[in-house]
């Protein structure tokens, strides 16, 4: 069946249906909820919104499909895919993101090669450190899992790794204490609240490891990219 015979057939279906204006309505709050996401500022908000699209989509989907007299509906059969598996991607990136990370950059317990990262870490939270081959300074954490790359590691020395280390670690602290919906929400969608967030790692860091080996630490890294 041609995809201009599908949506005949579709209309066609819908039409005959008493169901159908239900089935518009949940497309028209599906796509107006879809565009809303968009133009939201606030990450929690964004995501609600975009997971209730989601939800609706999946539920006018399936009542088409209970509806159809026709086989082969391979238009229903992709969009049906395609809210089921983006909504699975978007709640198992956070669980399995550091996973993946570990496995896509090759990282190595830090402990390796410098046994004091460990357990300097896991007296602020409770996570693993991983070092991987990079020429290029970068820390991040993600899920309970703190990176660094070779390039940071020679880079800077011991007082301003710590800093380093203590601001990624509070924000694994930060992220623990965090609801699910939140914490995706900060992830998926880009916010004016992230340098806040920087700013609060920031000053746990200074408290730590000290403000002058965090400044250091700063001006070191941002020389590279300058």
């Amino acid at each position: 069946m041609t995809l201009s015979a599908e949506i005949k057939c579709i209309g066609v279906c819908l039409k005959l249906s008493d169901f159908a204006p239900f089935i518009a309505l949940l497309v028209v709050i599906s796509i107006s909820l879809l565009a809303a996401s968009l133009m939201l500022k606030k990450p929690k908000r964004k995501l609600v919104t975009f997971v209730s699209a989601q939800i609706l989509s999946l539920v006018a989907i399936a009542a088409t499909f209970y509806l159809m007299n026709c086989g082969e509906m391979l238009t229903l059969y992709v969009c049906l895919a395609y809210v089921i598996i983006s909504t699975v991607l978007i709640f198992g990136v956070l669980r399995y993101y550091d996973r993946i990370l570990i496995k896509r950059l090759d990282a190595k317990p830090a402990g390796g090669v410098m046994e004091w990262m460990e357990d300097f870490v896991g007296k602020l939270v409770t996570a693993r450190v991983y070092y991987f081959d990079s020429a290029i300074p970068r820390a991040f954490a993600a899920g309970r899992s703190i990176f660094v790359s070779i390039g940071l590691l020679e880079m800077l020395d011991e007082n301003e790794l710590k800093a380093v280390l203590a601001h990624e670690a509070w924000h694994i602290r930060q992220n623990t204490q965090m609801p699910y919906l939140k914490r995706l929400a900060l992830m998926t969608f880009s916010s004016s609240s992230e340098s806040e967030l920087e700013y609060k790692a920031d000053r746990f860091a200074a408290e730590i490891a000290g403000s002058n080996a965090l400044s250091s630490a700063r001006n070191k890294v941002d020389k590279v990219f300058i």
